[in-house]
Formats: structure tokens, C-alpha cells, sequence
């Protein structure tokens, strides 16, 4: 009866119109109301709780930084590199928006951060030579998914608090998928180009390459920063995201000079909210997985699984599929919290490594942010390229298709992912 109140009540907020974190806040709570003599306190202590993490300070640390490069010319210097590099090629100002995600995402860690950023620049760009303006916008929303896969990722963060996992043995494993989708992506975009003849680009200079690599020197600096001194045991990966704050002030202000004060005001104060609603998010969705731990739901849930298949592949095409119907419907962070507790013991009773797990649900999840209905990433997408819901939709499909066959691949050939891991000693 308990578990029908919590997502009965929360399915029916959601589809009211009620925002996500107070959807699941209110569904908790109701919970708790059904609990006899349930004192009102263990609300506010579970929320805590819930927030009450090391690890998830790196959360601000990483929205801050991406606040201060998108206002502090790093992510105009990547770009530029980016099109030096690539730009030759057919289709390469869509290559450039791919190649350009996939540099930014070694700093940022976030998908909107990505759009907002790359969006602005790459969309008219993209417009005025010569690609629709749908295909446009889709290319650029599509490839800003690779921000939350590739390392540092605030969605992977997020999991390892959820399910007591290793931080670093997750960004190293999330290398590989991440450039395998941004690789498949550029085949994509190079067989449309050639099909709908978009122009090529101009040829390729080493000396423009030079000149743009020398003024994006600072920016290629920061993911060997960041991530460098995760895996070579300096810094954590909270420590390292405050590094990352820090020197992204520091070249935004003194070297770039692009940094005013009301931008570092603006900066923190945008940080504040969505750090504010992330973790609220967190700490509501802490309640409502204690209340379905106090139902054992996640052992009826395993039960039920493993009454399906004991195959691990059939039982990972299942969790697939769940993951990716779950990410069009719910927020990442609170899809995580809560089904990580459901999930994770019918995976450990089969043999499929955490790792593993958490690379591919933090992959659908994260595809979710580019679909209807709650597809955050896909709206603000819309708003910065103008272009119609619909129209964004029929042009973005492809992209994500080719993204779900990676997946398909990386869920099915482990060794990809976790070899990389295990040479630095994080897996056995």
C-alpha cells in the first residue's frame, strides 16, 4: 500500500504540472504520514542525510566552473580550436559542435552548461552554412550529452554517492563511451553532409591550428588539472572540482580579462540555484528510497527480475530498456537515487560489476535529457536555436539512435569501459 502511495501520488504530481523536486518531496512525505507513529523529524533528518556527502560538494565546484568558462572566453577558445582542427572536413562545422562538447565536457561535466554555451555560437553558425536549422539544434543538443559522460561527470558523481561506488574508477571507465559517441556522432554528421551536399569547410592550416591551439592553450590546460590530479592521487574529485573553480576565475579574470564582477556575481548566484535544487533533489529522494527500502521493495524488485532471467545479457536489455523509459520521464538525479537502491542488489546477484552498471544507467539517463517530455537539454536546446519542439524532435531522433547503438555496445563489450580502470588498479 505504501509503495502505490509513493509513486501513485508522485506519478500524479508529475503529471499535474508540479515540478520534479516537489513531486517526490510530497510523495515522500505522504509516505511518512502512512507510517504509524512516525515522528515528523525523520523528514528533515532524512534530507540531510541524503545531502550530507563529501562527494557532492563537487557538484557546485563543477557547476561553478562551467558558469565561469562559459562567461570567461574558454569555451570560445575550445571552439575555435575545435574548427582549426576538424573544420576541413564535410560537415564540419557540425564535427566542430561535436569536438567542441567533447573538450568542454572534460571541464564542465554537464549537458546544459554545454547547450548554453556551444549552443549560442554553433547554431547561427551552423544556420548560415548551409545546414537546417533543426539539424542544427539537434547536433548541438545531441553532442552536449556527452558533458555528463565524459570525465568529470556530475551524473556519475551522483551515482557513486548513491550506490557507494568509486568516483575515479567511474570517470576512467566513462573515457571510452564518451569518445566512441562523439566518433559516432561525426559519422553521422559526415554521411549527412555528403547526402544533403553541405559545403566543406576551408582547408586545413597548420598554422591556424598553431595560432587557435596557443590561444586555447589555457583552456586544453584544464582537464589535464582536473583530472590529472584525481588519478595521480593528489587531489579527490571535490578537491579537484574546486581547482577547477578556482582556475577558471583566475584565467577568466587575469588572463582572458572577460570575467567583470557582476559575471562572477551572476556566476555564483546561478550556481547557488541549480546546486540548491540538485541538492534538495537529493535529499527528497533520500526519503522516498528509505521508505521503499522499509516496503523491501528493492528485494521484491530483484525477486521479480531474476523470476524473469538469470541471463545477465536479457537482464541487462531489460534494465536498458527500463533506463531509458524511466530517463524521458524523470530527472537524472532523482532517477538515480532512487533506482539505484531497487537495482543495484539484483545486479551484484548476477554478476554484473557496479562499474558496468553505473556507466550504462548514467548513459540513459543522461539520453533522457534529450527527450519528450521532461528532456531538459532538448527545451533549452529549442529556445536558443528557435526552432519548434516538433521540428527538434524529427531531426534529433537519428543522433540518439546512434547513441543508444553505442550504449548497446558498451553494455555488452565491458572491456571497453573497464579496462582502463583496471590498469590504474580501481578494478580488479
Amino acid at each position: 500500500m505504501l509503495t502505490a502511495v509513493l509513486f501513485g501520488s508522485m506519478l500524479i504530481l508529475m503529471v499535474g504540472g508540479v515540478p520534479i523536486v516537489f513531486a517526490i518531496g510530497l510523495a515522500a512525505l505522504a509516505g511518512t504520514l502512512m507510517i504509524p507513529d512516525a515522528p515528523w523529524i525523520i523528514v528533515p533528518t532524512a534530507m540531510y542525510n541524503g545531502m550530507d556527502s563529501f562527494p557532492l560538494m563537487a557538484i557546485p565546484f563543477f557547476l561553478l566552473a562551467g558558469e565561469l568558462m562559459n562567461r570567461g572566453g574558454i569555451a570560445e577558445r575550445l571552439i575555435a580550436f575545435a574548427q582549426a582542427l576538424i573544420g576541413h572536413v564535410r560537415g564540419g562545422l557540425g564535427h566542430t559542435t561535436v569536438v567542441s562538447n567533447t573538450l568542454l565536457a572534460m571541464d564542465t561535466g554537464s549537458a546544459l552548461a554545454q547547450v548554453a554555451a556551444i549552443g549560442r555560437i554553433m547554431i547561427p553558425a551552423m544556420a548560415k552554412g548551409g545546414y537546417p536549422r533543426a539539424n542544427a539544434t539537434a547536433i548541438t543538443c545531441a553532442a552536449s550529452l556527452i558533458g555528463p559522460i565524459i570525465p568529470p561527470s556530475i551524473t556519475m558523481v551522483i551515482y557513486a554517492v548513491a550506490a557507494g561506488a568509486s568516483v575515479g574508477a567511474l570517470f576512467l571507465a566513462a573515457i571510452v563511451p564518451g569518445l566512441l559517441i562523439a566518433l559516432s556522432m561525426m559519422v553521422y554528421i559526415y554521411a549527412m553532409a555528403r547526402r544533403q551536399q553541405l559545403p566543406v569547410g576551408a582547408r586545413f592550416s597548420l598554422r591556424a591550428l598553431a595560432t587557435a591551439g596557443a590561444r586555447a592553450v589555457m583552456a586544453l590546460l584544464m582537464p589535464f588539472i582536473i583530472l590529472g590530479g584525481v588519478f595521480a592521487g593528489v587531489m579527490t574529485p571535490t578537491e579537484s572540482a574546486a581547482v577547477a573553480a578556482l582556475y577558471a576565475m583566475l584565467v577568466g579574470v587575469f588572463v582572458f580579462r572577460k570575467l567583470t564582477l557582476k559575471d562572477l556575481y551572476e556566476c555564483f548566484l546561478n550556481t547557488g540555484i541549480v546546486s540548491g535544487f540538485i541538492m534538495v533533489i537529493v535529499g527528497a529522494a533520500r526519503i522516498f528510497s528509505d521508505l521503499l527500502a522499509s516496503e523491501m521493495v528493492p528485494q521484491a524488485m530483484m525477486a521479480g527480475l531474476l523470476e524473469i532471467t538469470h541471463n545477465p545479457v536479457w537482464m541487462l536489455l531489460l534494465i536498458n530498456l527500463l533506463l531509458l523509459v524511466v530517463g524521458c520521464l524523470m530527472d537524472t538525479t532523482a532517477a538515480i537515487i532512487i533506482l539505484v537502491p531497487v537495482l543495484l542488489p539484483a545486479i551484484k546477484q548476477i554478476g554484473i560489476d557496479p562499474t558496468l552498471f553505473g556507466l550504462v544507467m548514467c548513459i540513459n539517463l543522461v539520453i533522457g535529457l534529450a527527450t519528450p517530455p521532461v528532456g531538459a537539454a532538448l527545451y533549452l536546446a529549442s529556445n536558443i536555436g528557435q526552432v519548434r519542439l516538433e521540428a527538434l524532435i524529427r531531426a534529433i531522433w537519428p543522433l540518439l539512435l546512434v547513441q543508444i547503438g553505442v550504449l548497446m555496445v558498451i553494455t555488452y563489450v565491458p572491456d571497453l569501459s573497464l579496462t582502463i580502470p583496471r590498469y590504474f588498479g580501481y578494478l580488479r
